[in-house]
């Protein structure tokens, strides 16, 4: 660990995971370069159109605009660990069923922004 590295401990998907973070690093880009959980997408990267969404502690966060050390300890749920293997969770299936999945880069945002209501 260099002097300008923290280290962050935080469960995601269940599953504890640390990683060594820098000053500044966002939860979007934890998630995504360093867990290679990229489902969790990079839109707007200023709060405003909501594919960057992740669930903290049960409520919807905007990840491109929260500091990773903030994810100390937290509970952090990503698309990836809302279906159960194959099986996709409810919420996934009626957006396949309805046909609201468009394009689809947005769709894990809306998934889980609907998940923490």
């Amino acid at each position: 660990m260099d002097l300008n590295t923290h280290s962050l401990t935080m469960a995601v998907n269940g599953r504890r995971v640390s990683v060594e973070i820098e000053p500044g690093e966002l939860l979007v880009d934890v998630l995504r370069d360093r867990l290679g959980l990229t489902g969790t997408k990079i839109g707007c990267s200023e709060g405003e159109c909501g594919t960057c969404t992740v669930i903290m502690d049960g409520r919807a966060v905007l990840s491109c605009l929260v500091p990773a050390f903030r994810a100390e300890g937290r509970e952090i749920l990503t698309i990836e660990g809302l279906s159960d293997g194959d099986t996709l969770h409810p919420l996934q299936q009626a957006f396949v069923e309805q046909g609201a999945v468009q394009c689809g880069y947005c769709t894990p945002g809306f998934i889980l922004s609907a998940k923490a209501l």
